[in-house]
Order: C-alpha cells, then sequence, then structure tokens
C-alpha cells in the first residue's frame, strides 16, 4: 500500500502500524519452513522493517490500536512508550483475519496451534523437531491443511486429516478432484478423516493428549487449526458497514461506508464476477490488487476493481492443481444452473518423450453457456491456462466464443489440437444433441 502510494510520485504523510514485530511475512512459504527445506525462512519477507522505514513518514511494530475516533479522524494506539494518537486524512485498514476456532471443550489446553504468522510458523517448527511429538491432527482439509500435513509428514511424523466435509479442498474443487487429493495424501502415509467432526480435546496436566470426535477418540501430542478465516473488523465493526461475516463491505474502490475509510485483504469484501454478488477472497494476490487499487484512488487516479475469480493453485507432492471460478457443487448451491464437460488429454503429441496428463473440467451456464468455472490436475504447470480461463469467466466468455479462440502449438508446449478447445468442443456437442 505504502509503496503504491509512493509510487504515484505525489507527497504524502504515511504512518503504518502493525501488532507484529515483523512486516511482510508470504504465508505461503509456511510449508517450505515446516518440512524444513530452506535455509532461511527470511527468505519468505518481500520487506524489512528497516527498509520500509525509508519509505514511510513513521512506522510502528508491536503495537495495538486501542480505538479509532471516525468522527474526529484519529488513531489511538500503544506501544512500549505508552499511548500515542495521530490524525488521518484517508485511513486504510488491512487488519487482516484470523483462523477460526472450533468452539469446543479444551480449547485452552497447551499444544493446540494455528499458523496465521510467522510467529506462530516458528512455534510450530519447534514443536514438530521434537521427538515427543509423534501424533498430530490437521483440523481442517482445505488446501492449507493438505500443504501443512504434507509438509510435516516428511518429518516422519505419524499425521491425520480431520474434517466434517466429505471430501478435501471442496472450497475449490469437485469431489473428482478432491479424490485424487486424498488418494496421493494416502500414498504418502497421511490418514485422511472425512465425514468427522471434532467435538471436544482432552487434555493431561494442561497438555492437549486426545482428540473426541463424533466417530470416536484420537490420540495426539499436537493439533494445527487450518479450518478457516474470520476477518479482523473489530475497530470498525461499530461504525463501518460489515458484510455477513464480519468483513469490510467495499465499493469498487475499496472505500467502506465512510468515504476517508478503505479496506484491502482478508479483512474487506471483493465481488464476484460469477455470482454477481460480495464475496471475501482470502488470498495474497486479491490483497496485494486492492492495496493497488485503494492506492491509485487515493492519490486522485480513479481506478476500479474488476471483480474475482477466486483463483486458486496448489501442488500436492507432484501434482498441481488449479482452479477458478465456481464449482458443480457450488454452483447448486448458489442455485445457479449450470453444466460441465470433463476432459483429459496428454499434454504433448506422443512423440515427446516427457509428457504429462491433464484432467480438465470446465463448468458453464447452462443459460447462456457463459464460463463459470474451471479446475485442472496435471504434473506439469498448468497456471498459464488457469490465468487463461479466469480471465475468459471474467470476461463471460461463452463455449462457443472460446471453441474457435486462437491458440498456439508447439510440442514442447501442448497438443495441436488444444486441450481446452478440445473440452469446449464436446460440451458443444453436448449441447447441439439436447437441442
Amino acid at each position: 500500500m505504502a509503496r503504491n502510494l509512493n509510487k504515484s510520485g505525489k507527497d504524502f504523510e504515511i504512518v503504518m502500524i502493525d501488532k507484529g514485530s515483523n512486516l511482510g511475512y508470504l504465508n505461503c512459504g509456511t510449508p517450505f519452513l515446516l518440512e524444513n527445506t530452506i535455509n532461511s525462512y527470511k527468505k519468505f519477507f518481500y520487506t524489512d522493517n528497516e527498509s520500509l522505514r525509508q519509505e514511510v513518514s513513521a512506522l510502528y511494530t508491536d503495537t495495538n490500536v486501542e480505538s479509532i475516533d471516525f468522527r474526529n479522524k484519529k488513531v489511538i494506539f500503544r506501544d512500549s512508550k505508552g499511548s500515542h494518537r495521530v490524525s488521518y486524512d484517508k485511513l486504510v485498514l488491512a487488519t487482516g483475519a484470523s483462523q477460526v476456532s472450533l468452539g469446543v471443550s479444551g480449547n485452552e489446553l497447551q499444544g493446540i496451534y494455528r499458523i496465521k504468522d510467522i510467529e506462530d510458523a516458528l512455534e510450530v517448527k519447534k514443536r514438530v523437531e521434537s521427538d515427543a511429538i509423534k501424533n498430530i491432527a490437521i483440523i481442517g482439509g482445505g488446501y492449507i491443511g493438505v500443504e501443512i500435513a504434507a509438509a510435516i509428514k516428511k518429518r516422519n511424523k505419524n499425521i491425520t486429516i480431520f474434517d466434517s466435509n466429505s471430501q478435501l479442498m471442496s472450497s475449490h474443487y469437485d469431489d473428482v478432484f478432491g479424490e485424487i487429493v486424498g488418494k496421493k495424501l494416502v500414498e504418502h502415509g497421511i490418514n485422511v478423516n472425512l465425514n468427522e467432526e471434532v467435538q471436544s480435546y482432552v487434555g493431561k496436566e494442561g497438555q492437549i493428549s486426545q482428540i473426541i470426535t463424533d466417530h470416536g477418540k484420537h490420540a495426539v501430542d499436537m493439533v494445527i487449526l487450518t479450518m478457516g478465516f474470520l476477518p479482523n473488523t473489530t475497530l470498525g465493526r461499530f461504525h463501518l458497514e460489515l458484510y455477513t461475516n464480519g468483513a469490510y463491505i467495499v465499493n469498487e474502490h475499496q472505500q467502506t461506508s465512510d468515504p476517508d475509510v478503505y479496506a484491502v485483504g482478508d479483512c474487506s469484501t471483493s465481488y464476484s464476477n460469477i455470482l454477481k454478488e460480495l464475496v471475501v477472497n482470502f488470498s495474497v494476490s486479491d490483497a496485494m490488487r486492492g492495496a493497488y487499487i485503494a492506492a491509485k484512488n487515493i492519490a486522485g487516479e480513479p481506478v476500479v476493481s474488476n471483480g474475482t475469480q477466486l483463483a486458486n493453485a496448489v501442488r500436492v507432492y507432484d501434482t498441481n492443481f488449479f482452479s477458478a471460478g465456481i464449482t458443480v457443487a457450488q454452483a447448486e448451491r448458489y442455485g445457479v444452473p449450470c453444466s460441465y464437460v470433463d476432459y483429459e488429454e496428454w499434454q504433448r503429441p506422443e512423440f515427446m518423450l516427457e509428457n504429462n496428463k491433464i484432467k480438465l473440467r470446465l463448468v458453464y451456464h447452462q443459460d447462456n453457456h457463459r464460463i463459470i468455472g474451471a479446475q485442472i490436475v496435471s504434473k506439469s504447470d498448468q497456471s498459464g491456462v488457469l490465468h487463461m480461463l479466469s480471465l475468459a469467466i471474467q470476461k463471460e466468455v461463452t463455449i462457443e466464443e472460446l471453441q474457435v479462440s486462437d491458440f498456439f502449438f508447439y510440442p514442447y508446449f501442448n497438443q495441436p489440437n488444444n486441450f481446452v478447445i478440445e473440452a469446449v468442443k464436446h460440451a458443444n456437442l453436448v449441447e447441439e444433441e439436447k437441442g
């Protein structure tokens, strides 16, 4: 945010306040930290405090914002030197989100961890390095839980994922893709307990020792929570308009209901180009985009958001998963009439010695045939295809339009008959047969 404001070339007095010690940690680095495959976790900071101090008027870390006086435009906060007040003309809230707790008995026991920030990650890393920690429970089978489970398994721990849903990574993938994820984990010795709900924690001498679920009892030495997030919006919840999950509602300029207050990242809403309604996109890319949009508008250079497709990508051992838009299950849940096509093919021509299968699911609106979702699994990198399909969803491209789009061919990268084009051809044949 601060860097985007500085790039405008205009003279701003920028004051940054953060409760943490270090700014700029990329949470995507946590699995690498936990599996101990990196030399230094400091590589996962995209900035450092000293560099940032050169870019802003004042930087306060290890600081607690106690309240905001929105009427008089003042932020009241406290650090080791005492209480402070700072005035603002424009305020940007980037307070992020917190991982949710199950709210069951035993939450106070030692050995139950979240991994939202670097301090959490380092504490978990320290614990898993202990020989006394053998049985670890991951609560939540989303992509974060899957990544953390795979990372810690490399330390020869007994890992079990617990999820109350019937499939893994259901927020971004349909069941056929979730099954592929589950098989990969099981092949590598990770236990996957689906349709199983945690009811309580039991401990000995204040330390977690057992999980009680609706299926039985499980001995554990450590629990890691990865179930999801809730926006941190305590500071503005009585002044600003809130979304159903408590996020600040923002417009296309990232402005809240108070025009002098902006919100970006996990504490704010985004606009779904598929559902045509507000959502919350807990992602680094959405936060970075929101910060750019807010900064441009504060600088007097109006820019509007193009909305979100909730794109996602994750690697599970040697296999890559990509998604954008909504799944078939989500379309049914939201009452969006949809059809889909599944297509599987080799990435390159058969004469190429290095080759990988690609499985694609395209989800499209039943009435107007515009693409509303895409899911891909392959051992090859298909992130470029995901970017293209995400843009196609944003621009409301139909399967008929995509069928006659101009795609390149070169044996090192793809087949003469591109798998995306072949998939939509199959979809169009089905639609023609329907009449």
